[in-house]
Order: structure tokens, then C-alpha cells, then sequence
């Protein structure tokens, strides 16, 4: 009774140890599965750092794998010494327990081949991880120097862009410039063209006025000639639009000097000429209309003409003027002799005192007229200072002449 209730423990314990076997097996082949397919499948697309560290953890892994295969081992051999002898009748247990010794070597064998594999590959892989390793610092190397380069290029560019920004702004501040000095000049060039437009008007002026001041000279110019070629005429003062001369009149009887009349030329715009005279016995007007237009020889050869026809009367009235209160009326030819109680008139006929005569016109007194034919001087031709010396002693006013 013992025995079989042995023999119960005996078949209970198998039966556990082959319940907890059996699943510890099958992870043990899909670890295994698993580490063939990682060595030859997974290792060309994972980097040498990662296989290596792999490798290295697939190592302890096995190690304890390992311890636990041997404990496993040594309860398989407790087994099959002491249990499994006693309970060796059932032929379906001693079945399995060869199935799993052939599993359990077939998996040691390849445990070792895959520890025999891995200490071939250990070598190369950590020859690897030192390459990678070199190559990971050289890469470091590389980056560090990139990276210094970089940092160089960034800040040759901060240079370059801050050069470029200076650049760009003395070019802004360059163009700046030229522009304002460009519209300098073009407000400069503005003002030349008005000035030379300016110049151009004035020059046209100029121009103008040289022209007249030609005319002017070529009018003296020809004045001058026509002094040369007469006699009796002296310029006295000349300018653009004045020309002021004197007509000198043959020497007079019983004169010691020659009569002179000074005279005054003024051209106005329109071109008419205006005549002055300083002898109040000279009206310029009688000799010159207003509004006259002509020939400056035509002129003065047309007052010279008129002026020695005159010349012997105008010296007589001239000097008799300062003893007598006389007045002359050049257009009637009349000679006005003024006493205290009447008014002698005389007609100086044309061409006295050559060929002309002289007559008392009228007698007019306080209490009417006298009867002028019956007054003349005893001389034959009685010339104006004998007339006024003869009217100046008679008495008009007494009572036999009434």
C-alpha cells in the first residue's frame, strides 16, 4: 500500500514536472527561432551600436538560460536515477521523458552551436562597434566642424548682411544725395535757361538799341558833314534825342561881333521835332511847325535859310530892346513901340533893311487914334532906331495934334 501511494507521488510529480517542462521547451525553441532569425534576418538593417548591445544581452540571457538548462539537467537526472525507475512501468512516461531528453539535447546541441556562433561573431561585432565607434567620432568630428563651420558662415553672413545693409544704406543716402543735387541742378539749369532767355531779350534790346544808337550816329555823322559843308553853324552839345547848335550870322554894320541864335533840337519818340530858341524875336514855331518830321540836314538848312533873313533885323531889335520897350510879333511883321500915353506900331516890310522899308501903321492913344501918315523922320530910308528915336520925341497926347 505504501508503494503504490510512492508510486502515486512518484507518477504526480512526473506528470507536474512534465506540465511545467514542456511550456519551459517550447519558449526555449522560440528564443532560439527568435535569436537565428535577429542573427541573419534583423542584423543588416539595424546600426552596430544596437547589434552589439544585442549581442551582449543575448549573452547573460543564454548564461542564465544556461543555469536553468542545468538545474533542469540535474532534476532530469535525479529523475530518471531515483523516481523515474521506480515508475518506469508506464511505457507512455518513459516515452516522454526520451522525447525530452532528445529535445533537451537537441537544444543544448544547438544552444551550443549558437554560443559557439555567437563567440565567433562577438569579436567581429565589437571589432564593428570600435569601427563604429571610430566612425561615430569622426562623424562627431565632422558635426563639430560643420557645426564651427556653420557658426562661421552664420556669422560671415551677419558680416556680409550687415556690410550689405551699410552698402544699401550709404547707396540710399548716395542716391539721396543725387537726387537732391540733381534737382539742384535742374532748378540751377531752370534759372540759366530764364537768365539766358533774359540775356536773349536783353540782347535783343541791346541789339534794338545799338541799332538806334547807329541811326543816332549816322544822323550826327551826317549832321557833322553838314557842319562842315556850312558855314555859320556850331554844335554845342549832342545826345540821342537833343542836339543843341548856334547860328552865326555874318558880321552887321556898325557891329563888332557877328549875331549868334542858339538853338535846340528834341526828337520825340514818334519822330517829329521840336524847336527852342533862346530869342524871344525867333519863334520857333513860325519857322517849325509842331509835329514836324524830316531830314536833320533838310532842317537845319531850312533854319539856317530862315535865320539870315533875319539875322540884321533880330540884331537891331536885339539892341534896341535894352534902350526901348519895344515888342515884336514875327508872324504880322509888326513892331509895337510902348510910351506912357500910346502904342506906336510899325510894319517892317520883308527884306529890311536890304531892299524892305519901314511904315507907322497906327497911333493909339488914351482918348482914341492919330493919324500915323503924317508922322516920319526926316531921313530918307529912316531905319527902326530912327523911327524910335523920332517917335519917342513926339507927343501924341498935345492938344494941336488932336
Amino acid at each position: 500500500m505504501r508503494y503504490d501511494i510512492s508510486g502515486m507521488r512518484s507518477n504526480d510529480s512526473l506528470i507536474c514536472w512534465r506540465s511545467g517542462i514542456i511550456p519551459l521547451l517550447a519558449r526555449l525553441k522560440d528564443a532560439l527561432a527568435f535569436e537565428s532569425q535577429a542573427q541573419y534576418g534583423v542584423e543588416a538593417d539595424l546600426p552596430p551600436e544596437v547589434l552589439a548591445e544585442h549581442a551582449v544581452s543575448t549573452r547573460h540571457a543564454h548564461k542564465f538560460m544556461l543555469m536553468q538548462l542545468q538545474v533542469l539537467k540535474f532534476c532530469l537526472d535525479f529523475l530518471d536515477s531515483g523516481l523515474c525507475v521506480e515508475n518506469a512501468s508506464k511505457s507512455s512516461v518513459r516515452q516522454e521523458v526520451a522525447e525530452a531528453k532528445q529535445e533537451w539535447k537537441k537544444l543544448k546541441a544547438e544552444y551550443q552551436q549558437q554560443v559557439e556562433s555567437i563567440k565567433k561573431d562577438v569579436p567581429q561585432l565589437l571589432l564593428k562597434l570600435e569601427q563604429a565607434r571610430n566612425r561615430a567620432q569622426l562623424l562627431e568630428e565632422a558635426l563639430q566642424r560643420y557645426r564651427d563651420k556653420k557658426l562661421e558662415m552664420e556669422e560671415k553672413a551677419r558680416s556680409a548682411q550687415k556690410r550689405q545693409q551699410k552698402e544699401q544704406d550709404a547707396l540710399f543716402e548716395q542716391r539721396r544725395r543725387l537726387e537732391e543735387r540733381m534737382a539742384e541742378l535742374q532748378g540751377s539749369l531752370q534759372a540759366q535757361r530764364e537768365e539766358l532767355q533774359q540775356l536773349r531779350r536783353e540782347l535783343e534790346e541791346e541789339e534794338h538799341q545799338a541799332w538806334t544808337w547807329q541811326e543816332e550816329v549816322q544822323r550826327i555823322s551826317d549832321f557833322r558833314s553838314l557842319l562842315e559843308t556850312l558855314q555859320g553853324v556850331r554844335l554845342l552839345s549832342e545826345s540821342k534825342s537833343d542836339l543843341e547848335f548856334e547860328l552865326i550870322s555874318l558880321a552887321q554894320p556898325g557891329a563888332a561881333t557877328p549875331h549868334a541864335l542858339k538853338l535846340r533840337l528834341h526828337w520825340r519818340d514818334d519822330g517829329s521835332v521840336m524847336l527852342q530858341s533862346d530869342s524871344p524875336f525867333f519863334p520857333p514855331s513860325l519857322v517849325l511847325p509842331e509835329g514836324t518830321c524830316g531830314n536833320i540836314r533838310a532842317i537845319v538848312l531850312e533854319l539856317q535859310n530862315s535865320y539870315f533873313q533875319q539875322a540884321q533885323l533880330l540884331a537891331e531889335i536885339e539892341l534896341l530892346h535894352s534902350c526901348f520897350a519895344i515888342d515884336w510879333q514875327q508872324e504880322k511883321r509888326i513892331l509895337s513901340y510902348l510910351k506912357p500915353s500910346s502904342t506906336c506900331n510899325l510894319y517892317v516890310e520883308p527884306g529890311y533893311p536890304a531892299s524892305g522899308g519901314i511904315s507907322l501903321c497906327s497911333v493909339k492913344v488914351q482918348h482914341g487914334t492919330v493919324d500915323a501918315t503924317s508922322y516920319k523922320p526926316p531921313q530918307e530910308r529912316p531905319s527902326l532906331r530912327d523911327w524910335l528915336e523920332y517917335l519917342s520925341a513926339v507927343d501924341f497926347n498935345a492938344p494941336f495934334l488932336a
